[in-house]
Parts: structure tokens; C-alpha cells; sequence
């Protein structure tokens, strides 16, 4: 894998900041997959991806649970370790985009498009659902 990687960065005297970047990416590729599955949300096509990008935050708690005794009012359960999942979910789709932007400027677009398509063929490898689109990004590609 490394290799296909290496044959897509090219060798550049910033080969080693691509590589962990690339690495970087199929990562947060991972993880956001993995949340969707969590969250029973779809990603599959960019409408889908700007409903969870405009879903608003949950309000946050006033006082914790452990600080007061007892059954607080203010304890969600579930429901807040679901808003968490959610504001994760938020945040590395936007940090996503940041990454493929930053990539699209140091390898070009065509470079960065073949190596998030290669981010998603390894997930769907490790059985992962279909590829998330490019999520607007192709301004930047």
C-alpha cells in the first residue's frame, strides 16, 4: 500500500509530510466512516453530508451530573453520548475538507483525488459501505 501511495506522492523533498498527511486522511476516513455506522447516518452523496454539516449542536449541559447528587435533571444519558458522536462527526468532516484542500495545494488535484479514492477502496477492503463523495470538494480538486 505504501508503495501505490508512494507512486501517487511522487518523490518530493516534502514526500514525508505527504505521506503522513495521506495517512492522516485515511484515517479520518476510518473514523468517519465509522461514525456514520454509529450514527446510522448516510454519507453517500454531498446532500447527505450538508444535512449532518447543518444539523445544529446540542445545547450543552449547565451542571455536570457528577457534580450534583443523585439523579440530576440535567443528565441525558444516551442522548448526550449521542450529540458527542454527532459534533465528531461534524468536526471531521470540516477538518476532512481541510486536509484534501491542503493536499490539493501541495500534490495537485488529480493526485489528491487518486489518493482518496484509494483511502475509500481500503475501506470498502475492510468492509466499510460505499465511498463517501468528495463532499464539495471538487472547487478545490
Amino acid at each position: 500500500m505504501r508503495t501505490e501511495r508512494s507512486a501517487l506522492l511522487g518523490e518530493r523533498p516534502d514526500t514525508d509530510l505527504l505521506h503522513r498527511l495521506d495517512g492522516e486522511l485515511q484515517a479520518l476516513q476510518a473514523r468517519i466512516a465509522q461514525l456514520s455506522i454509529a450514527l446510522r447516518v448516510p454519507l453517500e452523496t454531498a446532500a447527505d453530508v450538508e444535512r449532518v454539516l447543518q444539523r445544529p449542536p446540542a445545547p450543552p449541559v449547565a451542571v455536570e451530573r457528577r457534580n450534583r447528587g443523585g439523579g440530576s435533571p440535567d443528565y441525558r444519558g444516551p442522548e448526550r453520548r449521542s450529540a458527542h458522536l454527532w459534533d465528531e462527526l461534524r468536526a471531521l468532516l470540516v477538518l476532512r475538507y481541510q486536509l484534501c484542500s491542503r493536499l490539493a495545494g501541495a500534490v495537485g488535484a488529480k493526485a489528491t483525488q487518486e489518493l482518496l479514492d484509494a483511502a475509500n477502496a481500503q475501506l470498502q477492503r475492510e468492509g466499510f459501505g460505499p465511498a463517501m463523495p468528495d463532499l464539495g470538494l471538487s472547487h478545490v480538486l
